[in-house]
């Protein structure tokens, strides 16, 4: 079997490379590669560390077969502070997403480059838990409450560009993550750039956290994640960091029990299984090469305009033929604000309104488009006598 995590030595940097698709979920193999290849450098003699993942993303977060299984050592925490705790220098290069305990990773390294298109984020109360690999102790430390606050208890994907800004990110830049890594490593040696544990830099000062609590849980509509949340940033900026992990790691457990975990954790699975039907097994979806849409009003305007930005020709069906000209106004509309932001010329614009959009009042009009959306208002009597009709 591959390794999950891949070892080699670029001159003074060793290169830590995640390898296990499609998404390097951060399962027992991948923990384990980690430290053993931290330990490897060390004794090894690199001066840094560069940890990054092949593939289309970085850690993308955790191993989803393990939900429910006994816990196998060393635990995520562990993982992230044992790779804090290196003497080595290290920086993580991030591409496609960096969630939950892929981006504590990453808040575990020393210095953290991404690509433009990478996101990061800290979702876990989205199925009933909090982070708790240090994501409450760390981002704190690192970017303060309020902006901390935003980002766990919401569960948001932040885009490159404004994780920079919130100083998440160290660093942004093009091409392969690889590369970027390995360059911004051997930039920070040659300028003796100073170890930097987000564990060791002063927590912010304390709010009135119990307000900052029941805001949470009211904003949440009774969603205990969020709230529990506020708690752990709360121990991040009252206890010292150690201790903070444990009350982190206490109050993710305390998640763990709750039904409200149980029950959303339900649902993500189910969510994942109705895209899986087994009756669709092997049957390759029709090519799509034309659209009609029945009904120009601004639901039917709006979606043959994104069809005709699509590259498809649209054949729009009214009941008259001034009810035609009003959708086809409607549409021209809205691709004239696409003409005015320049995302299409003149040329195009005038493409699109003539040879590409179809107006028709009879449905044998339709008899050569691929897919017909119904977008008619809502009234059951008119609905069934269109499908009649189709």
């Amino acid at each position: 079997m591959t390794q999950a995590i891949g070892y080699e030595r670029v001159g003074d940097i060793a290169v830590l490379k995640a390898q296990n698709p499609p998404v390097n979920a951060l399962g027992l193999d991948v923990r384990q590669g980690l430290v053993d290849g931290i330990e490897r450098a060390e004794s090894e003699g690199a001066k840094a560390v560069l940890i990054y993942g092949e593939g289309r993303t970085y850690f993308a977060g955790a191993d989803i077969r393990e939900f429910g299984k006994p816990p196998q050592g060393p635990f995520l925490p562990d993982v992230c502070t044992r790779i804090e705790a290196s003497p080595l220098l290290v920086v993580s290069a991030l591409h496609g997403t960096a969630l939950g305990g892929g981006l504590e990773i990453a808040l575990g390294s020393h210095y953290r480059i991404a690509v433009p298109s990478a996101r990061v984020g800290l979702p876990e109360v989205l199925i009933g838990v909090m982070p708790g690999a240090g994501g409450t102790q760390r981002l704190p430390r690192l970017i303060g409450i309020d902006a901390s606050v935003d980002v766990i208890t919401s569960g948001r994907q932040v885009g490159a560009k404004e994780a920079l800004s919130l100083g998440i990110l160290d660093r942004i830049e093009d091409g392969e993550p690889r590369e970027i890594g390995l360059a911004y490593a051997q930039e920070l040696l040659d300028q003796r750039a100073p170890r930097r544990a987000i564990s060791e830099m002063p927590a912010p000062e304390a709010v009135d956290f119990d307000a900052l609590y029941e805001s949470v849980l009211k904003k949440g509509r009774g969603l205990l994640a969020p709230a529990v949340a506020i708690r752990g940033i709360q121990a991040c900026c009252e206890l010292p960091f150690d201790e903070g992990m444990k009350r982190e790691r206490e109050l993710f457990m305390e998640l763990m029990g709750t039904d409200q975990r149980q029950g959303m954790i339900h649902a993500f699975f189910s969510g994942r299984a109705v895209s899986k039907l087994p009756e669709l097994k092997g049957v390759e979806p029709r090519s799509v090469n034309s659209l009609g849409v029945i009904g120009g009003g601004t639901m039917g305007a709006g979606i043959a305009t994104a069809a005709l930005l699509s590259g498809l020709p649209v054949v729009m069906l009214e009941m008259t033929p001034e009810a035609a000209e009003d959708a086809k106004g409607r549409i021209s509309g809205n691709l004239q604000g696409a003409l005015k932001r320049g995302k299409i010329s003149q040329e195009k614009f005038d493409h699109l309104t003539g040879e590409a959009l179809t107006l028709a009042t009879d449905y044998d009009a339709l008899s050569d488009v691929d897919l017909v959306i119904e977008a008619v208002f809502e009234e059951m009597s008119v609905k069934k006598q269109v499908f009649g009709k189709l």
